[in-house]
């Protein structure tokens, strides 16, 4: 049996690169910016549609998410399946923060600052404002949340139309396409906060 040759998977770096091209693109090409935003038959059956959802559409599914799902978010917060005091405190969670931070904090505050926690009086505090203070405070940040979905529209237009364009017909192409994705989020958050 002949061994196959693993494709590279492409890097954030990569991807950064493949959506700033597309988007310069998309800028530049009004047909290809047409044949983007236009609508494109998906899903099983097929619908057209715009590929990912309007920022007006994104901001509307996200507020109506945190009303529709306060109560299980009040249920699971006040009643974790595992303690987030103890999950917190291992070495693991730890280096997770750390290393998710760059290496910004220098000293270990994470576990002293977790050591004080009081679980019961978190738990209370969410208890007290119940799941209606969830679903608000999305609601609160609408404006908000349509401002940073229309920022990020364009990256993720750009995004989609490059997953779109990758091989999907073997199962290595298609897990090679999942991690290009993830990584072109990855790559988008990175240029968001100006990495």
């Amino acid at each position: 049996m002949a061994t196959q040759e693993l494709v590279r998977l492409p890097s954030i770096e990569d991807m950064l690169g493949k959506i700033n091209g597309t988007r310069e693109l998309m800028e530049t090409d009004e047909e290809f910016l047409a044949e983007v935003i236009g609508e494109k038959p998906s899903g099983n059956p097929i619908s057209l549609g715009r590929r990912i959802p309007t920022p007006e559409e994104m901001t509307k599914l996200q507020i109506k998410g945190a009303k529709d799902n306060a109560g299980k978010w009040l249920q699971r917060t006040t009643h974790p399946k595992k303690n987030f005091k103890e999950e917190a405190m291992k070495p693991r969670a730890r280096e997770r923060f750390n290393d998710s931070m760059e290496k910004v904090i220098s000293e270990n505050l994470w576990q002293g600052g977790m050591a004080l926690v009081d679980e019961s009086e978190a738990i209370a505090i969410v208890e007290k404002v119940g799941a209606s203070g969830y679903s608000k405070g999305v609601e609160a940040r609408e404006a908000k949340i349509l401002r940073v979905h229309k920022e990020l529209d364009s990256d993720r237009l750009a995004l989609a139309t490059v997953i779109d364009d990758l091989p999907n017909t073997t199962d290595e192409e298609r897990e090679e396409k999942m991690i290009a994705n993830k990584r072109g989020l990855q790559a988008i958050g990175k240029k968001r906060r100006g990495g």
